[in-house]
């Protein structure tokens, strides 16, 4: 069978602008490379802009497919929805939907009626088994994971357990991406996942709303052997043209100590490219730092999330304190790794002087790129229930946390101060960097009238984002975009 696997890659209300949007989704890697090894053919539309329906029609009826199948974030679930209704309408037939989003609330996710079953957990088996199923081979109604509705009875199927070893994946399908039409930054990386899975808490997370719908829960985060990865690296390496750099999307790429160590050591024997990763502060200590430097580590990326102690451990649920944030990327400095911190901003319970203190933290931590996103509660996780609970929503439509407005009601934070920090974090911190430096008799004033600046709704709107647009102009160049991740 034909599969006309679909994915949205792109958003309308955000604030970065001009450029493609598309990035290398390695969950639809692996789930045409799923099909293809069990004998089956993927038709993939990745759309990185927006598609009209008499073009998404004309592309689905010439693919000849017997199954349309969308992966969908929260953000996407509304494009999904409006292209699950075009496909059910005009060819009648069969709909699925995988990915986080109908893992997170799959009776929400039915409501579209379009849609006739969701897969809840990771999909490769399911989707193959649901394949097969179609073409007779099984029960559609009885495949494990799937729910929904097929010839007229509800059915609600148990989760199947986790795969717990990941090599018996084959490696992500990459000849359906046409890299052309992506984000530029994506022509001259390697995007590798090595594990999957988060083992931490954070209340704004959906790791531990997925982690929870598993039989085996318990082995959730899994990492695929040090060779399993590096074949895949050196295959993609000796294949490509124009790459400069391996990007491992995991979440925690340092955190199995014993998979760390073979790793840092096995890398710079087999691949000849420095690599851009992700980790935590309270999980880098100048050891680790070295050796990924020695491995070819050229960036890190941190999340800082708040910079305000209170709520990054009562509200956001991450128990690491200011010192653990500033030493992690002081080292990084150390040795050479340049950084990246991640940054949110409008929670609940938060008011601007936090938004303040995360921009100040950033100042003290001095991160090669800063990024700042206005934070939206995922279904399923503890935050979305506090909004639901608190009667916070105002837009559920919002399609990227990019974006210089909140989908929530904000009692601290105004809209023209959410604006203004997404628009101007970076030349913030700088300021604020400058101040910082300067004699404590100096830069306690300086620094409260900076505060009174920013904070008072009373000094203009536009007086402020000149005075924003004139930092951006001094920004100093190592302020800047000086490395992609």
């Amino acid at each position: 069978m034909r599969v006309a696997l679909i994915y949205p890659d792109y958003y309308q209300s955000g604030c970065i602008e001009g450029e493609p949007q598309g990035r290398v989704h390695l969950g639809s890697g692996y789930l045409s490379a799923s099909l293809e090894q069990a004998g089956h053919e993927t038709a993939f539309l990745h759309l990185v802009d927006p598609i009209t329906r008499e073009d998404f029609l004309a592309w689905l009826v010439a693919q000849d497919a017997g199954l349309v199948a969308f992966s969908s974030t929260s953000l996407m679930f509304s494009k999904v929805r409006q292209m699950a209704r075009w496909a059910k309408e005009e060819t009648g037939l069969p709909v699925v939907m995988g990915g986080v989003h109908p893992t997170l609330d799959p009776l929400g996710s039915l409501e579209e009626k379009s849609i006739d079953m969701v897969c809840v957990g990771e999909g490769e088996a399911v989707l193959v088994e649901l394949v097969e199923a179609l073409e007779g081979r099984g029960e559609v109604d009885e495949v494990a994971s799937l729910v929904g509705r097929w010839r007229g009875r509800d059915f609600a199927n148990p989760v199947r357990p986790l795969l717990e070893d990941l090599d018996q994946l084959p490696f992500p399908d990459r000849s359906i991406f046409d890299m052309e039409r992506m984000a530029p930054d994506q022509m001259e990386r390697i995007t590798v996942m090595a594990s999957r899975g988060c083992p931490y808490h954070c209340r704004y997370c959906s790791n531990h709303a997925q982690k929870s719908v598993y039989p085996n829960a318990g082995r959730y985060v899994r990492f695929r052997s040090v060779d399993n990865v590096l074949t895949e690296v050196e295959e993609l390496a000796a294949a490509a043209r124009g790459i400069d750099h391996v990007r491992f999307d995991d979440d925690i790429l340092t955190l199995r100590p014993k998979w760390f160590e073979e790793f840092v050591r096995e890398y710079p024997r087999r691949v000849d490219l420095p690599f851009i990763c992700n980790s935590r502060v309270d999980l880098l200590d100048e050891e680790k730092i070295e050796k990924l430097k020695q491995a070819g580590c050229k960036t890190i990326c941190m999340g800082i999330e708040s910079g305000n102690p209170w709520l990054r451990k009562n509200v956001l649920g991450r128990k690491m304190g200011d010192e653990q944030i500033l030493d992690a990327f002081r080292l990084c400095r150390k040795y050479g790794i340049d950084t990246v911190s991640l940054n949110m901003m409008g929670f609940p319970q938060e008011d601007f002087s936090m938004v303040l203190d995360t921009v100040k933290l950033n100042a003290r931590a001095q991160p090669g790129i800063t990024q700042i996103t206005v934070f939206y509660p995922f279904p399923g996780t503890e935050l979305h229930r506090t909004c639901r609970e608190e009667g916070l929503f105002v837009d559920e439509n919002t399609d990227t946390l990019f974006t210089r407005r909140s989908a929530l009601k904000l009692n601290g934070i105004s809209e023209s101060q959410v604006e203004l920090v997404s628009e101007f974090f970076t030349p913030m911190a700088w300021l604020y960097h400058e101040i910082f430096t300067l004699p404590s008799s100096l830069s306690k004033p300086l620094e409260r009238v900076v505060d009174f600046v920013l904070s008072n709704e009373r000094i203009p709107y536009g007086w402020k984002r000149k005075m924003g647009e004139r930092l951006l102009m001094r920004l100093p160049w190592e302020w800047y975009m000086t490395t992609k991740y």
